[in-house]
C-alpha cells in the first residue's frame, strides 16, 4: 500500500504527530537512563519481593522489572495490594499522569501498613501523596500519552532496582540505544514500504484480528505490549498469548479454521527462546500453513535480552501506528477511554454520596 509512503496521507490522519514521538524514542530512553542514574533513595534492607502498581502503559514498566528481577516481582493491576505485601516488600507506584486511581488506592494501602515505597510519575496526585508521606519520588517529563512514555517509566525503574541489587544483569545501555536506532532507521516514515518491516506488517493486519504469540518469561511482555498498542493506536481488536500455555488450550481453535481465517498470527522470536518453545512455534507454523491461516515471525535486534525485548516493542509501536493510518484514524487520542473514565467517576462519586 503506497499510502504509507505518501507524506500527505500520513499527515491527514496523524493529526497529533505521533510519528515525531516514535522517532524520538531512543533519545527518550537515553534521557530516562540518566534520570535513573541521578535518582538516589535510601537503601531498603532485606527486600525479598517487589510489587509494581500500575495500569495500562505504565504497568509495562513493571513487566520489565518482573522479567529481570531475581527476587519475586509482581505487577499489581488492582485497587488493593496482594496478600503477600509486607514490611520486606518494595512497593513501586507507577503512573505517568500521577492520577491513576487504582495505583493511588494501592499506594494508600501500602502507606497505611508501613510498606516501603517509591513513586514514579510526571506529577499529579501521586507526586502530592509522595511529598505528604515523605516517599522517594522520581519525576519524569510530562506531555506524552502514557503508552508513549515507556522509556521514561521502565528504564529509571530498572536503574533504581539495580541500585538496591534486586536485578539480574541487563547488559550495557549503549547496546540498547544502538538497537533502537537500527529499528528507527528500518521503520521510520522515510523507509519505503518495500523495505520497512513495520509498514509491511501493518498492511498484513488491515481487516484482520491480530493474535500475538510470545514465550513465557521472555517475549510474553512484548506480546502484551503489541496487543495493547494495536488497541490504543489502531483502535482495533487484538489478542495475545504465550508458549507453552497456549498449546494446552488455544491450539484447539485451529479445528475451526474458517473462524481463524479472520486472524493474523504474529510469532515473536528472539535469541533467548528455549529450544522447547522454538519447537512449539515450528509445529504451530505447520498447523497454520495446513489450514491457510496467515502468520509471520518477527525477530529482534540487539545483543542483550533487554535490547532484544525493547527493539521488538519499538517495532510493534511503529506497526500499530501505521495500522492506525491504514484504518484512517489518528493514533494518538483515546476518546473512549476518557469517556469511560468520566462515566466511571460520575457513577462512583454517586455511590459515595449515597453511602454518606
Amino acid at each position: 500500500m503506497q499510502t504509507l509512503d505518501d507524506r500527505a496521507y500520513v499527515a491527514e490522519y496523524d493529526i497529533e504527530q505521533m510519528m515525531s514521538v516514535l522517532d524520538c524514542f531512543s533519545r527518550q530512553c537515553e534521557e530516562a537512563i540518566e534520570l535513573g542514574e541521578q535518582f538516589v533513595f535510601s537503601a531498603i534492607d532485606r527486600i525479598d519481593k517487589v510489587i509494581v502498581c500500575g495500569m495500562g502503559g505504565s504497568a509495562m514498566a513493571g513487566e520489565f522489572a518482573r522479567r529481570f528481577a531475581y527476587i519475586p516481582c509482581v505487577v499489581n493491576r488492582s485497587y488493593t495490594l496482594p496478600a503477600l505485601a509486607d514490611s520486606r516488600t518494595l512497593l513501586v507506584a507507577v503512573s505517568y499522569s500521577g492520577n491513576t486511581e487504582e495505583v493511588l488506592s494501592s499506594l494508600e494501602q501500602g502507606i497505611k501498613t508501613g510498606i516501603p515505597a517509591l513513586c514514579i510519575s510526571s506529577g499529579g496526585a501521586l507526586k502530592e501523596v509522595s511529598k505528604k508521606s515523605g516517599l522517594p519520588f522520581l519525576e519524569v517529563p510530562s506531555g506524552l500519552q502514557p503508552r508513549a512514555a515507556l522509556g521514561y517509566l521502565a528504564l529509571p525503574l530498572l536503574v533504581a532496582l539495580s541500585q538496591v541489587e534486586v536485578l539480574n544483569e541487563i547488559g550495557p545501555w549503549e547496546n540498547l540505544l544502538q538497537s533502537l536506532e537500527r529499528i528507527k532507521t528500518r521503520c521510520c516514515f522515510d523507509a519505503p514500504t518495500a523495505e520497512n518491516p513495520a509498514k509491511q506488517l501493518a498492511c498484513s493486519l488491515v481487516g484482520k484480528i491480530p493474535l500475538i504469540y510470545g514465550t513465557s518469561d521472555n517475549t510474553d511482555l512484548v506480546a502484551m505490549r503489541w496487543k495493547t498498542q494495536i488497541n490504543e493506536n489502531a483502535k482495533q481488536a487484538a489478542y495475545w498469548n504465550a508458549f507453552p500455555e497456549l498449546n494446552h488450550n488455544e491450539i484447539v481453535a485451529l479445528e475451526t479454521p474458517a473462524l481463524m481465517s479472520s486472524h493474523f498470527v504474529i510469532l515473536l522470536r528472539n535469541a533467548y527462546d528455549r529450544d522447547e518453545n522454538i519447537a512449539r512455534m515450528k509445529i504451530m507454523e505447520d498447523l497454520f500453513a495446513e489450514r491457510s491461516i496467515p502468520f509471520t515471525e518477527v525477530s529482534a535486534e540487539g545483543q542483550s535480552e533487554l535490547s532484544q525485548l525493547f527493539s521488538q516493542v519499538y517495532l510493534g509501536d511503529y506497526a500499530s501506528y501505521y495500522l492506525a493510518l491504514l484504518n484512517k484514524i489518528d493514533p494518538t487520542p483515546v476518546h473512549l477511554i476518557e469517556q469511560f473514565k468520566k462515566a466511571l467517576a460520575e457513577r462512583t462519586n454517586g455511590h459515595k454520596r449515597q453511602a454518606q
